[in-house]
Order: C-alpha cells, then structure tokens, then sequence
C-alpha cells in the first residue's frame, strides 16, 4: 500500500491480543481519531469486537470502511452477511492439514535424503457475494 498509494497514510499495526474487547477499544478510539479512516486489515483475532465498533457507526460511514480479514469463523460470515466486511482472506484448514500429513508422510519414505520441502497452499477468497458457496 505504502509503495503503490503513497497518497493513503498506513497506520503501524495495532496489536489485539486475540481479545475482542481490546480489538474494540481500539478500533473504537481508531474510529473517533481518524474521520477519514477508509480501510482496516483485520489480520489476528478479535474481528468480534472490530465488528462491534464499526456497528456503531452510522451507515453511511460504515460505508466507506472497507475491512479484510483474515479467518473464516462465524463472526466473519455474519460480518459479511451483514456486508460490514468487504473480503475475508484464509487458508482451507483442511487442504493445509492434507498438505501437512502428504509431506510428513512422503519425508518418512525419503529420511536418508537431506531435503526441504514446501508446499504452497492458495488462501480462499471470501467475499459477501461467495460465503454460502
């Protein structure tokens, strides 16, 4: 963002500890420092408490906020039900779980070969057009 929109400020990231509470506060003073706050990347948990802060916007600031998060839990589908979140970018658990066993396997068959394996695993794209698919 920084490189290709040096016209937008990127705020440093704020940590939530998991905690929805805190994700609110914080989201909660966000919101009432920066009027022309226009995008948050919710990228570790408490999406919960972002959401809870953002409800309590009127709708058409609501409106220019666009949000991305990262997980794929119930909060996040009611979030883009709601269309308050604009995408929601994560990994298949369980293509990363067969992914994890394929490689651990296939390392037990080749123990004597010194190697490094990687696997890449493409996140979903979750939009509020896509949850129900």
């Amino acid at each position: 963002m920084r490189e290709h929109a040096p016209q937008l400020h990127v705020s440093e990231p704020l940590l939530t500890f998991e905690e929805p509470d805190l994700a609110y506060q914080i989201v909660h003073n966000l919101l009432a420092a920066e009027s022309e706050l226009c995008g948050l990347f919710v990228k570790g948990g408490g999406i919960s408490g972002v959401l809870r802060a953002v409800r309590e916007l009127s709708s058409e600031r609501q409106s220019k906020i666009k949000i991305v998060s990262r997980d794929v839990g119930p909060e996040t589908r009611k979030g883009l039900s709601e269309g308050l979140i604009t995408a929601s970018l994560c990994h298949p658990s369980d293509r990363m779980a067969q992914e994890l066993i394929d490689v651990m396997l296939r390392r037990l068959e080749l123990r004597d070969t010194p190697s490094i394996e990687q696997r890449i695993v493409p996140f979903d794209i979750l939009t509020p057009e896509s949850i129900w698919t």
